[in-house]
């Protein structure tokens, strides 16, 4: 329940930006921008992170939430106590991610509560993940719409970087709806599979293909719409998202109350059959080795190889009576329970290793991103000795493409590029997507010739042949390319990066399509 408040705390500060987003674009100001809808989410806000404190202490987390959000508050009032045409277009802005800085904040707050949740029942890390995925996903829904919002109330397409930003959090959308949806579909419980259907249809059909639209009529020039307006629009298509978290928070409660139940009537069962094994060994004495030691020492063996995870049958001694033979049948029900706990942790296993891959990897093309690479080096310096090798590639007039084909061409030679880099690097070497139309490639150990040999055949790679586009026409692309190589050192990232960065830039001052090699360093 504690995870519970916390998840809906969390939602509840998302959902805030929908009315505040409106009051932003609405003709009014001072307390006429701020309708009832606007102070009534606000109050829901303030309700959820109370709920939160009442339920325990969570420190610092809870209070660092508490005063961006009061920041993010602030700001967006100085705006509302303005007319609407004193509100700068980036001061619209600047409010809007400050808002998007409040939910920040309460990740540090989900940690802990997450954190003693799986303390107390880690068999539940898969529906805990999934909810909080699922907040996730609802934030970032929010988000979509609130960088639309953006250019709507600046009157204007939205700008590159607004463009990045929008493209990036539109494709954490993409990549976190199958994991959740493959959960929902299947789910034994209908209550999941209809709610996860309904995000299928009212947000990822539906909610997208809105935001898809809005999108290309501000593209086309067409401002005939207001944050309110489109507000009012996109933002019903979120409830199911938010239903179908509810959907697996309940699954999860319901699971705890059976556990709960079933552990207290396996306490009764155990102290029955305790008190049977006892009045058995009294008879059983009488009786002989036959009747009691021999069903014991076989029992015994079964637990001994149960502990030591051997989950194979417990096969009773013939002529088993009674007591005695209930004995082996709460064997196999403990050795039922320890198998469907090493499903539990090897499903659990297989979804953090699909959460840290999906970290690691560039959605778009496939290879290590900028974070992931950035992490290596240093681990890589820590233990090698040896020279490590930096190539930066840059896609030259990769913009160009983009204006002439759109950006799906863009994407698709991004994605194409990447594969012809990995299929001519050596094993070993390591490519990722350091950002935009630019590749970083580490190699070990190259002597300095061998580095620039590399550097000129990908180079010549990529100059080699046109890139087919979705539309079946094709485009030829050239890259720049900057060297560098260093001795392994604790501070050798930055030299690395400085240098190949100096040196690319030089190969683009002299012309593109060529390869400059940085001086060595170390």
């Amino acid at each position: 329940m504690a995870f519970r408040a916390v998840l809906d705390a969390a939602n509840r500060v998302s959902a805030e930006r929908g009315p505040t987003n409106a009051a932003l674009g609405r003709n009014a100001s001072g307390a006429a921008a701020r309708d009832d809808r606007f102070r009534s989410f606000r109050r829901a806000s303030d309700d959820a992170l109370d709920a939160v404190r009442r339920i325990g202490p969570f420190g610092t987390s809870l209070a660092a939430l508490e005063e961006r959000l009061a920041a993010a508050r602030r700001e967006v009032d100085r705006l509302l106590d303005r007319p609407r045409a004193e509100r700068e277009p980036e001061a619209v802005e600047r409010a809007i991610e400050a808002m998007f800085s409040a939910y920040d904040a309460a990740q540090p707050l989900l940690d802990t509560a997450m954190t003693a949740l799986l303390a107390d029942d880690p068999q539940l890390v898969g529906h805990a993940m999934v909810a909080r995925m699922l907040g996730e996903m609802r934030d970032y829904a929010g988000r979509l719409g609130s960088h639309l919002v953006i250019a709507i109330a600046q009157m204007q397409p939205p700008r590159p970087a607004q463009q990045a930003a929008f493209e990036q959090t539109r494709g954490r959308v993409l990549q976190l709806w199958p994991l959740i949806g493959q959960q929902a579909s299947s789910s034994r419980e209908p209550a999941i599979v209809e709610a996860g259907r309904a995000v299928e249809r009212d947000f990822i059909q539906g909610g997208m293909a809105l935001i898809d639209a809005t999108l290309a009529r501000l593209r086309n020039g067409d401002f005939d719409l207001t944050p309110e307006s489109f507000t009012r629009d996109i933002v019903p298509h979120f409830v199911a998202i938010e239903r179908l978290r509810d959907a697996f928070v309940d699954s999860t409660i319901r699971q705890l109350d059976a556990g709960r139940q079933g552990a207290q009537r396996a306490l009764v069962l155990a102290s029955l059959a305790t008190l049977l094994a006892l009045a058995v060994e009294l008879l059983l004495l009488l009786a002989g080795r036959q009747l009691l030691f021999r069903p014991l020492l076989s029992a015994r063996r079964h637990i001994v190889r149960l502990a030591d995870n051997r989950l194979d049958p417990a096969v009773a001694p013939a002529g088993l009576r009674g007591e005695m033979r209930e004995l082996f049948q709460a064997l196999e029900t403990l050795r039922a329970r320890l198998i469907e706990r090493d499903e539990i942790d090897a499903e659990r296993n297989r979804l953090e290793a699909q959460l840290k891959q999906l970290a690691d990897t560039d959605g778009l093309t496939g290879v290590l991103n900028r974070g992931a690479l950035e992490r290596m080096v240093p681990r890589l310096a820590r233990t090698d000795t040896g020279v490590i090798g930096l190539i930066l590639l840059d896609l030259d007039h990769f913009k160009a493409v983009n204006d002439r084909h759109g950006h799906a061409a863009g994407d698709e030679v991004l994605r194409l590029a990447a594969t012809r880099l990995r299929n001519a690097l050596r094993q070993g070497d390591v490519v990722a997507r350091f950002g935009g139309e630019e590749f970083a490639i580490l190699t070990f150990d190259p002597l300095e010739g061998v580095l620039a040999d590399i550097a000129e055949r990908l180079r010549q790679v990529i100059e080699a042949k046109p890139f087919r586009l979705p539309d079946g026409s094709e485009t030829s692309i050239t890259a720049s390319l900057g060297v560098a190589r260093a001795k392994a050192a604790p501070d050798v990232w930055a030299q690395l990066l400085q240098i190949a960065d100096a040196a690319l830039y030089e190969a683009k001052e002299r012309g593109r399509n060529r390869v400059v090699a940085g001086a060595a360093a170390g």
